[in-house]
């Protein structure tokens, strides 16, 4: 069977899913769902070799899967398979028809940006992705989650969509409708380079929470049902290949942009330090999947600034963290999900019904253990890289940001050792042990013992990743070991992954007072931020509230000043369904491509399929309000 017909056969399994989750349940929904990942595997292992073509007869789209595309395919396909299998035995909180209609919807967005290579079909999936998980967490029956989707769609609508499609509108104008064209015609774009980093930066650093983007995932991932949370763990994924793909195929690097994405990826570690002020056990290894992607982030970075062989090495453990990141993560909130399972929420003492004699206790420390870099598993193997790569070279900066996140990385271990301590002191009533569903420690199993094969035998990745290094950088070293044993740098590697876990064990048996005393400097700069950014957040909701809202809804005169929320603008009607909240900006956005002068008929498309996905966020936000 063609590669193309394997795509389309994919997505016609997810859609399909879509539609039964929405008039059957999401249990039905799921053997699509699990259906779908083994053509998305077949997919990725035909990008090896790479293909190209069009899929999807009613919305022609296309494709360009090369080896790149396949590595972050497999991972889809693997996490796409686990969560269905694991949803067929998990009983959601929630209305399963939407959880069921956003999860599948979302893996085909997702599933669509990975594949697509045209700049418009790139856009409308992004928002597609946004829409459908934004969805999900509103679904979500939590304390909080209303709140949690609002503040997670303003912030992928203003500072993902509109910058992508500013973006997209812009390399219209210049003649280009996919990354090598826009390359090919970066002398035609009517801006500046800087305007388009800035704008594709912001769109990919939000989608994956990234500082300073980085608010929403804490209350996104204590919203959602433990399940749930990796479909945003692979839009962390899809954020990380975006930026990737746009910097190494479509506009040039340079040491600067370098600098500034590896400078955001290690302000973003500094998230592991919240962890330690949280029992919630989801909003604490949330604050771990910020650092994490934020190493991810910080290696990217730094394998612009040092290219040649220095960078290649760092731009391999890059791809090894954020795809190890998305397994090991997925475990553990697969685990978690098994407490939510019986009614109650995850937090240090509710753990001890895993850990009175469950296998899956076991499970869920090994994935912990891999976040904490113990050696030799997840985090220790895709950091060596890193770590070796910066050591090589003589760059100040790169060093002091390497022993930066080096210092950060002792963290998780400590939180590991918290997480033990205090539930001997604190949690000293004796807990029923329950009998967890065969599925869901089945599949908590699977997820935890691949994160586990992939690091220790990191051969299993090596088509994958070998091919996507030499699409990106022409050559690799030939051999994992020319990889870690690349020069005498990787004994200063090793010694600071092994000084960290060591560290963290160390300060994990430190009471909880006390560290925090010791930490308080670092809190009290992450609140400073964090009260900024309420700040501004808080001003954009109240111009909204006064300046739009009294345009694009029916609310009389007298009863603006009784307005104070979003919450309660939908209470009123909007004048009609085309003068909606996001119909301005379709107008600027329409002004915009005619100042362009683009050359792309085409551009209605991409206007049209936003209004039609903006027309279907507003329709769900009708049934749930």
């Amino acid at each position: 069977m063609e590669p193309l017909t394997i795509l389309n056969l994919a997505l016609a399994l997810l859609f399909t899913g879509a539609l039964v989750a929405l008039f059957r349940g999401g249990r039905i929904a799921y053997i699509f769902t699990l259906s779908a990942s083994v053509p998305i595997f077949l997919v990725s292992i035909a990008g090896i070799d790479g293909f190209k073509g069009e899929v999807l007869p009613f919305l022609p789209t296309d494709v360009d899967v090369d080896p790149l595309s396949a590595l972050f395919l497999m991972v889809l396909a693997f996490l796409t398979f686990a969560l269905s299998l694991y949803l067929l035995d998990y009983r959601a909180r929630g209305d399963e028809r939407y959880l069921g209609l956003s999860v599948n919807m979302a893996l085909l967005s997702a599933l669509l940006f990975l594949t697509t290579d045209d700049l418009e079909r790139l856009t409308l999936t992004y928002e597609l992705f946004a829409v459908f998980t934004f969805v999900l967490i509103l679904t979500s029956e939590t304390k909080g989650s209303r709140k949690a989707a609002w503040r997670y769609i303003v912030l992928t609508q203003l500072f993902g969509i509109i910058p992508l499609l500013l973006a997209t509108s812009l390399a219209h104008s210049a003649g280009a409708l996919t990354f090598e064209e826009l390359r090919e015609n970066l002398a035609n774009l009517p801006v500046g380079l800087w305007v388009m980093y800035a704008l594709y930066l912001s769109a990919f650093l939000v989608r994956a929470g990234v500082f300073p983007f980085h608010t929403w995932v804490a209350r996104a991932y204590r919203s959602v049902p433990g399940p749930f949370v990796p479909v945003f763990i692979i839009g962390e994924g899809l954020g990380f290949y975006g930026l990737l793909r746009l910097t190494e195929f479509a506009l040039p690097t340079s040491k600067i942009l370098g600098y500034s994405v590896a400078t955001l990826g290690a302000v973003s570690a500094f998230a592991t330090l919240y962890a330690f002020r949280e029992i919630r056990l989801k909003r604490k290894f949330a604050h771990h999947s910020i650092m994490d992607v934020g190493i991810a982030f910080f290696a990217l970075g730094a394998s612009m600034v040092l290219g040649g062989t220095a960078g290649t090495i760092v731009l391999m453990g890059a791809l090894l963290h954020i795809l190890y990141q998305a397994i090991y993560k997925s475990a553990v909130f697969f685990g978690l999900g098994a407490i939510e399972h019986y009614g109650e929420e995850p937090n240090i003492c509710s753990l001890r019904k895993l850990l009175r004699g469950h296998v899956i206790s076991l499970l869920i420390s090994l994935s912990a253990f891999s976040m904490a870099g113990v050696p030799p598993l997840a985090a220790f193997v895709s950091k060596w890289p890193v770590f070796e790569g910066i050591a090589m070279s003589e760059d100040i900066l790169l060093w002091l940001m390497m022993l930066t996140v080096a210092f950060l990385s002792l963290f998780p271990m400590a939180s590991i050792l918290q997480i033990r301590r205090l539930n001997r002191e604190l949690c000293k009533r004796e807990v029923e042990r329950e009998e967890i569903p065969l599925m869901i420690r089945t599949v908590t199993g699977i997820v935890a013992i691949a994160g586990f094969s992939v690091a220790v035998f990191p051969l299993l990745l090596h088509p994958w990743l070998a091919s996507a290094i030499e699409e990106i950088r022409g050559s690799i070293p030939g051999s994992p070991a020319g990889v870690f044993f690349a020069s005498p740098s990787f004994l200063l590697a090793v010694a600071l992954l092994v000084a960290a876990p060591i560290a963290g064990w160390k300060l994990g048996r430190v009471p909880t007072e006390r560290a925090s005393e010791m930490l308080l400097i670092f809190y009290n700069v992450g609140d400073i931020l964090r009260e900024a950014f309420t700040f501004f957040l808080d001003e954009f909701k109240r111009a909204y509230i006064t300046y739009i809202l009294p345009v694009i809804k029916v609310v009389p005169r007298h009863e603006l000043p009784d307005v104070n929320d979003v919450d309660d603008a939908m209470d009123y009607p909007t004048r009609h369904l085309d003068e909606a909240m996001f119909m301005p900006l379709i107008r600027a956005v329409e002004r915009l491509a005619q100042w362009g002068r683009s050359r792309n008929l085409d551009m209605n498309a991409l206007i049209g399929g936003f209004a039609v996905a903006m027309a279907l966020l507003i329709v769900l936000l009708g049934v749930f309000a």
